[in-house]
């Protein structure tokens, strides 16, 4: 299980030899150190995820449940402070949004060309452009903290 917080992602999985506990790794220390500050960093630095902790399952839970009941923002993005981490955040949820745009694609039903007779030209690009998601979009994009931001998707921004 993926999880990022403002400070940093982790990964979750069930501890290979130890049932009763989780591994718990990351990228960077800080945010394992700042979730689980009473248990022991194990520093790999060949594995994929150089920074590891072996956390109790309970321990995990009531770190996460913490995080849901501190929460204060209603913008992930722009809750982080590291610019870094705010880009690759971003690239995370561009690559995710692609994603989700292929699976809308595949799940519509295929639909019939506009025979030359149509009357009236159908424009989707300027129907959503119009549409208040898209306008309100462009109302976050506008006041964002982050200029190379485009509301997470730089591939949709439009001046």
């Amino acid at each position: 299980m993926w999880i990022f917080t403002s400070k940093g992602m982790v990964s979750i999985v069930r501890h290979r030899n130890e049932p009763q506990l989780m591994m718990v790794r990351a990228r960077q220390p800080d945010v394992l150190t700042t979730l689980f500050p009473e248990e022991k960093l194990l520093i790999t630095p060949d594995a994929d995820y150089r920074y590891r902790m072996e956390v109790p399952q309970s321990d995990v839970i009531n770190a996460l449940e913490d995080q849901l009941e501190t929460m204060q923002y209603d913008n992930f993005k722009n809750s982080i402070g590291d610019h870094d981490y705010h880009t690759a955040c971003s690239q995370v949820w561009r690559v995710m949004y692609r994603y989700q745009q292929g699976m809308t694609e595949r799940q519509q039903p295929q639909q019939e060309e506009p025979t030359a007779t149509s009357s009236q030209a159908y424009r989707p690009l300027s129907e959503f452009l119009k549409s208040p998601a898209e306008q309100a979009r462009q109302r976050r994009i506008a006041s964002s903290a982050f200029p190379d931001d485009f509301g997470g998707c730089s591939d949709n921004y439009r001046k």
